[in-house]
């Protein structure tokens, strides 16, 4: 084969990305997976995927074709045009206790699975074929090496009427199918780990492909595959980058001018030192700058952050029912990690929204799965994000009020171009806040530490604490100095 290889679509946009832009015609791939894990639902979007001028082939070893319809009707497929070979034991095999000549060891009782494939194929004459699983052919072989010689020629006597196959296999200890894996194009496996189900790609004759575990979920909507989000090349030069703003001309102006377009932001603080508020300050302005804002709340409730904003004069409101800012409260295991990054990913690249803020990071790891994969998610959230153009908010809580001064518990400040950090300050007995930059990449900044208090409008900042005279501020050890 010389040249681009002619490509054949899987039915599913997303598998179709990892695959590079899906399978090569007239070759075979293995699907394989446990029970359950949705090998022929994969199939199914295969085939609705052919031509309605040609009839897809659906060879099934197992289910009868009355079930595959509801199935597949269950799941919105349309199988209309299919065709069905089904090589199931009729219901009379049990009744009448007679043996079943497809599913016989010996090669002379092989000539009516043979006949049977050849005659359909002739009929048909399909582009796809689905065989439901390969692993039953190995009961009709003697040993293993017939049985890979039996599966080379079923395989080339499709390619060789121009089909492209999907088989699958059984993946048990039992009947191991590395003989499958060698003899296949490619090889797509459906396994199960403690963050959910995925889908990986172990091999691809003849094509690149994206590799690792893809998070997936088998539903009401047939499969459903979420691509590893792979950050891209930035798309902006240093002469395109905007500045956000909070609308409040001494906080901006300690920020150097505000936040730059297509960074990540790091708000790190205590529980109420308004990190949340601060956040909706950046948000709120963008809205009033003619762009669009995104805010997934992972804790708070939707109601009472608009109420807040609201009572220290924050317009959310107003832009919300303009579509200008998009609000989502996040529900618990709603969402799988790579799933929810293709939905902000969606908002990104469809809706035009250009500031994003996850509120909190802590809410984001716990809702979306509570591990390291939801901090790799995270990172490539972020990242894919930033390289888009679009800007990203992370709210992130500390678990100590005062004492020992710490970025954050996530080790995540790696990941963010800028820092802002909330500080409460203990101050003859009562608790004030602070606020100061620790990093800014693109920009100076000032680095001195400011007071400030929330409410009765949004946030007043007041002079730099080493003005007045306190210190300590960072380790708790606060002092008023006359």
């Amino acid at each position: 084969m010389s040249g681009t290889p002619e490509r054949v679509s899987t039915g599913l946009k997303a598998l179709d990305h990892i695959l590079s832009g899906g399978l090569i015609k007239q070759s075979a791939y293995l699907v394989r997976g446990g029970p359950g894990q949705g090998k022929t639902t994969l199939g199914l979007h295969f085939l609705a995927a052919a031509d309605v001028q040609r009839s897809p082939l659906f060879i099934g070893f197992q289910e009868p074709e009355e079930q595959l319809r509801v199935n597949a009707e269950s799941v919105g497929i349309d199988i209309s045009n299919f065709r069905f070979l089904s090589l199931t034991p009729e219901e009379h095999f049990f009744t009448e206790q007679q043996s079943y000549d497809v599913f016989a060891a010996a090669d002379v009782e092989q000539e009516p699975l043979a006949k049977s494939v050849m005659e359909t194929v002739e009929r048909a004459i399909p582009t796809h074929v689905f065989v439901d699983s390969m692993t039953q052919l190995r009961f009709l072989s003697a040993d293993v090496y017939q049985y890979r010689k039996q599966v080379l020629s079923f395989l080339r006597y499709f390619r060789e009427r121009g089909a492209t196959i999907l088989f699958t296999s059984e993946l048990s200890a039992e009947l191991p199918d590395e003989d499958l894996q060698f003899i296949a194009d490619g090889v797509i496996t459906l396994d199960t780990a403690p963050n959910g189900s995925f889908l990986q790609v172990s091999k691809f004759r003849g094509s690149n492909f994206l590799r690792g575990p893809h998070q997936m979920r088998v539903g009401n909507r047939g499969l459903e595959i979420f691509p590893r989000p792979l950050p891209p090349k930035a798309n902006l030069g240093e002469d395109e980058r905007w500045r956000w703003g909070t609308g409040i001309e001494k906080l901006d102006k300690i920020l150097g001018g505000g936040l730059e377009a297509g960074t990540i932001s790091l708000i790190t603080g205590p529980s109420g030192t308004g990190k949340s508020t601060l956040a909706s300050l950046f948000v709120a302005q963008a809205a009033a700058q003619g762009r669009k804002a995104a805010i997934y709340l992972f804790e708070e409730e939707i109601d009472a952050l608009l109420h807040r904003a609201s009572s220290l004069k924050i317009n959310l409101k107003e832009p919300l029912s303009k579509n200008q800012i998009s609000l989502e409260q996040v529900e618990p295991l709603r969402y799988l990690t790579d799933e929810f990054a293709t939905l902000v990913s969606q908002e990104v690249e469809e809706e035009g929204v250009e500031l994003v803020v996850l509120d909190s990071i802590a809410g984001f790891e716990l809702t979306l799965g509570g591990d390291e994969e939801s901090k790799r998610a995270l990172h490539a959230l972020a990242k894919s994000l930033s390289r888009r153009g679009a800007s990203v908010l992370l709210v992130n809580e500390i678990e100590a009020l005062t004492g020992q001064f710490r970025i954050s518990g996530k080790g995540i400040s790696y990941l963010s171009d800028n820092v802002i950090f909330l500080r409460f300050m203990e101050i003859e007995g009562a608790l004030k806040k602070s606020l100061g930059v620790l990093k800014k990449r693109l920009s100076a900044f000032d680095t001195r530490m400011y007071s400030y208090e929330i409410g009765p409008t949004a946030l007043l900042i007041g002079d730099p604490v080493g003005k007045q005279g306190w210190q300590g501020v960072l380790d708790g050890q606060q002092a008023v100095h006359p």
